[in-house]
């Protein structure tokens, strides 16, 4: 994060169109225009989304395109990665993008998680601050940026705990016993806090936490940021042990010397080796400063020690600002290295989608994972990162209940508060990527809303022109049809809604 703003009030828009049909001196009733009880169902900012937001098939980046995110965390657990993120929707709710993002509305964070990393699954917002919102389960806190995540076991059972900002004012954190909640506060109050020991007058910026839990089981806390008189050295980044529970420090915080830092702690442990990283600030550099001493504006810069707790050596920079990368996507640079089935990825935000919204103002960050390349020395390269974002890792499996509000993309489609997707115009498509389909399939089942009515054609290779496998003829909370597969059935999966439907999740049966 950038700025600490005051907070405001949400307010969510409602769009109800409807069309009226007159027949010589008869008026009928109002017909509802197809997709108008859709976009009844959504806020004026989601359904700008669901009509305007758009990536190609073959475009694995920003990975969702329905729904602004920042500030990226990831956890990995039972062959599945979640992603935990600062919920950018909630501020241009409020602005419109009439403002740009200040943050200071933010109180929830989204999380998504995949198996393949191109299809993923909207699992909704967790609410964390709970002064300005009533189902908050920090009643303390005003905000939520900037998670981290973790887990651990305890007393034989795996335990989540989810760490957040304060906005710059403190770390809170909450638990779980399920990487999607409900989560709740054990503490009542800041985990980390202005009258920690080694806090105030050090740090400037009290956010952005990183976490993690090593291979005996230790756990550790990263955080801070801020840019005081010494630029070359702001010396307002912190670690520190955390207690077995993973909820109280251990220790008093230890001081971190990261070069020309701004924000955005991260960790990781590669081999024996511990590599903190960071955001660099934006501040003027030397002339012709050599990169390998000197991280350049707004980068993602590392450093590495034999302990956890440092002391760190300052080693290079290895991510490029997103401007660097898309056009018209500067801003901010936050990110989060991870594992996931012997690759290793980043994670980052970049504002690509807000620019095909017509918004006045910007800001509005929306999610990506590329490819992270480790050299064989342990050292980071600078690395790359485009649109078509990494391959994915395996196919996608269509057999058991699958949400609705999971997807590659889509086109005319909206997500509610309740992940339930909703077409907003005839035609509108949900894609799956890479569905494997070699067990076979013999029928198809749609879960929907009891007010749900029209057809859903489910298709192979496009969804206009590919090949019609089954339709679904919607009247109520359900229907079903039978399926038509060929010979060598092509991987992409298409639902393509016409009239007016609310899907919660669909099935097909082998």
């Amino acid at each position: 994060m950038k700025k600490i703003l005051k907070t405001t009030v949400i307010i969510q828009g409602v769009l109800l169109i409807m069309a009226a049909t007159i027949s010589g001196c008869a008026t009928n009733a109002p017909v509802a225009d197809a997709g108008a009880a859709g976009a009844a169902k959504l806020t004026d900012m989601q359904l700008l989304m669901a009509k305007k937001a758009v990536k190609m098939q073959s475009e694995n980046n920003p990975f969702a395109i329905h729904k602004f995110s920042a500030d990226p965390a990831v956890l990995v657990y039972n062959d599945t990665v979640y992603i935990y993120a600062t919920n950018d929707n909630q501020e241009v709710e409020v602005t419109k993008g009439e403002k740009s993002n200040g943050y200071g509305n933010i109180n929830t964070l989204n999380v998504f998680s995949s198996k393949d990393l191109v299809n993923w699954t909207d699992h909704g917002e967790i609410a964390v601050g709970g002064r300005r919102n009533v189902n908050g389960a920090a009643r303390w806190a005003n905000n939520s940026w900037a998670p981290a995540i973790a887990y651990k076991k305890i007393d034989g059972k795996d335990k989540f705990f989810l760490y957040f900002a304060d906005n710059g004012s403190g770390i809170g954190v909450l638990t779980s016993d399920s990487p999607t909640g409900p989560f709740k506060d054990p503490l009542g109050t800041q985990l980390v806090s202005w009258s920690t020991p080694n806090i105030r007058g050090g740090v400037i910026w009290l956010f952005d936490p990183a976490v993690l839990v090593d291979d005996d089981g230790n756990g550790y806390l990263y955080f801070g940021g801020g840019v005081g008189d010494n630029k070359a050295h702001p010396k307002t980044g912190r670690c520190v042990a955390l207690e077995d529970d993973m909820i109280h420090l251990k220790d008093k915080p230890v001081e971190i010397d990261a070069p020309w830092l701004f924000e955005d702690s991260g960790i990781n442990k590669i081999g024996d080796i511990y590599y903190y990283s960071y955001c660099a600030n934006w501040d003027a550099r030397p002339n012709n400063a050599d990169p390998k001493e000197t991280p350049p504006i707004a980068t993602i810069a590392y450093m590495t020690s034999k302990n956890p707790l440092g002391p760190f050596e300052y080693k290079g920079y290895t991510l490029k600002n997103p401007s660097a990368y898309f056009n018209g996507g500067g801003g901010n640079n936050h990110h989060w290295i991870f594992e996931f089935k012997g690759k290793h990825y980043i994670a980052f935000h970049a504002p690509t989608v807000e620019k095909g919204l017509g918004l006045k103002e910007g800001g509005y960050r929306s999610l990506f994972i590329t490819d992270f390349k480790i050299n064989d020395d342990g050292t980071f390269p600078i690395q790359n990162a485009t649109k078509a974002g990494v391959a994915q890792v395996c196919k996608f499996n269509p057999y058991g209940v699958i949400p609705a509000a999971t997807m590659h993309s889509s086109n005319g489609l909206g997500i509610t508060k309740t992940q339930t997707v909703v077409n907003v115009k005839e035609n509108a498509y949900l894609y799956i990527k890479g569905v494997d389909l070699s067990q076979g399939a013999s029928k198809i089942k749609l879960e929907c809303s009891d007010d749900s009515k029209g057809t859903v054609k489910v298709m192979l290779g496009h969804w206009s022109n590919g090949t019609q496998i089954a339709e679904l003829n919607v009247k109520g909370n359900s229907a079903e049809a039978d399926v038509t597969l060929p010979a060598n059935p092509e991987e992409d999966l298409f639902f393509v809604f016409s009239g007016n439907i609310e899907a919660k999740s669909w099935e097909i049966q082998k």
